[in-house]
């Protein structure tokens, strides 16, 4: 027993050897303990990054992997509807038609009876089948002669003039370019692919060069198309932007999406901050109302409505809740689609906002939520530093629903502002399938060309328009306008 109660006289009653060696064992221990709480604290971080997947945070399905857990989490709730198509859909389907191109007779020559002649006998009905088939797909040559004539009178020599669009001795059409055009950008089709295709289906010798300064040419007939584009955007009312990084020359780049109902833009950029934003020139001379995911970029642009996707904030809390166990993030969720349904409703009805008790009420049990939430997460907002005990996620999550409430409850203000930003992530998928195919953009030119033809394509499609012809005429040097 130490002759003291005193830790410190106790220690230096001991030998030298000892009061050196129990030193030495301190601060071992305060040693390892440090590296205990960061190696804790370091697993905790792996196992919420572990956590996370395509349903409850912004990542991507294609990173979920093939465990079954994270597979079929959506957030989608029963509708109550039957499957199948609903009540009033208009459908497709193959139709008859009244004059077709040919016609083939199947007689009934022998009578399965009697086994008699029904040659000369007259049908008393006839069963009619149809059926759509693809003719052999022929190449038509047409070849250009211009004449030369003397004038007998003063000996001039005229020569006639070619189309202006037949300016090679041998070339390809429109509509062989605006083929490839289509498999190319529409469908994503390698340049080698595409030279297979047309060798396989058409007979017609293409090359992958050949195709390259296709796209250059449709790239730089696009040009006044790009204008009216990026001024038709202008002047839309609501607008959804985002941004997903591509690789291109070996470096990070991206590509930036403005969208709206009627029309698409795609932008590529070394940079995915105000500096890109800024060079597009979209949002810096817009004045209406923009959809996004709260990348603080936007937030720069004080003279436009900000609205928060309150998808991702869906999937935000659905992680919160189920990896930090904070039911205030429950009960958020169902707030958020409570109000989702209220809005539908009143859209449905043909209103412009919702009933003004609708929206007292949704803003009080909001506010309500946020400091059910409890003291601590609002300590943390005020000072800026997450406590120990509370999670990353929640926190951070917690201080944008309470800085940002007009953003997250815009939907509900102003009916012609959607729920979420899926139309801009809509219009980005085709880009992460294309880079899935392809990898990278070898070089930044061709990644403006893909950029470009894509938002004339998915333009076309938005205006209702025949997505091969608008490309015939793009080709020839004449593409369709879209109007503010």
């Amino acid at each position: 027993m130490f002759p003291s109660d005193n830790p410190q006289n106790s220690l230096e009653s001991l030998p030298r050897w000892a009061q050196d060696l129990i030193r030495q064992l301190t601060d071992q221990v305060q040693q390892l303990t440090g590296q205990v709480q960061q190696l804790t604290s370091r697993v905790h971080e792996l196992e919420t990054q572990l956590a996370k997947n395509s349903s409850n945070s912004g990542k991507p399905p294609s990173s979920d992997g093939f465990q079954k857990s994270q597979r079929n989490q959506s957030l989608r709730v029963k509708s109550g509807k039957k499957p199948g198509g609903q009540l009033g859909r208009e459908g497709k389907t193959l139709n008859p038609v009244v004059n077709p191109d040919k016609i083939e007779i199947h007689a009934t020559l022998t009578c399965n009876g009697c086994q008699g002649s029904l040659e000369t006998i007259e049908a008393v009905s006839v069963d009619r089948r149809q059926v759509f088939a693809l003719p052999p797909v022929l190449v038509l040559v047409t070849e250009h002669r211009a004449e030369t004539k003397i004038c007998p009178c003063c000996g001039t020599k005229n020569k006639g003039k070619f189309p202006e669009n037949v300016n090679a001795f041998v070339q390809y059409g429109e509509r062989v370019k605006a083929f490839a055009a289509y498999f190319l950008h529409q469908h994503l089709i390698p340049f080698e692919r595409v030279a297979q295709i047309f060798e396989d289906v058409f007979d017609i010798p293409l090359s992958p060069g050949t195709c390259a300064n296709m796209d250059k040419k449709l790239f730089k007939n696009l040009e006044t198309f790009e204008k009216s584009l990026k001024a038709h955007l202008i002047a839309c009312k609501v607008l959804h932007l985002d941004e997903t990084g591509v690789r291109c020359e070996k470096k990070l780049h991206w590509i930036h999406v403005t969208s709206s109902e009627t029309a698409t833009f795609f932008g590529l950029h070394a940079r995915r901050g105000c500096a890109a934003i800024d060079e597009i020139g979209i949002l810096p001379e817009y004045e209406g109302s923009v959809i996004h995911d709260h990348w603080h970029c936007y937030f720069s642009y004080k003279q436009v409505k900000h609205g928060l996707c309150n998808v991702h904030h869906l999937r935000e809390l659905k992680y919160v809740h189920e990896e930090e166990e904070s039911i205030w993030a429950k009960r958020m969720t169902d707030l958020l689609l409570k109000g989702k349904k209220i809005a539908d409703k009143a859209r449905e009805e043909g209103k412009v906002s919702i009933a003004f008790n609708d929206m007292a009420l949704i803003e009080g049990e909001y506010r309500h939520l946020l400091l059910e939430a409890g003291s601590a997460y609002l300590d943390a907002a005020k000072k800026d530093h997450i406590p120990e005990g509370l999670g990353k996620q929640g926190f951070n999550l917690f201080r944008r629903f309470l800085k940002k409430m007009d953003e997250v409850l815009f939907f509900l203000r102003d009916l012609s502002i959607p729920f979420s930003n899926n139309l801009a992530e809509q219009d980005l998928r085709m880009e992460k399938v294309k880079q899935k195919i392809s990898g990278c953009f070898r070089t930044f030119s061709g990644g403006l060309i893909s950029c470009r033809v894509r938002s004339y394509i998915s333009t076309a499609r938005k205006q209702g328009w025949n997505i091969f012809d608008s490309l015939a005429k793009a080709i020839r040097g004449s593409p369709r306008m879209v109007h503010s």
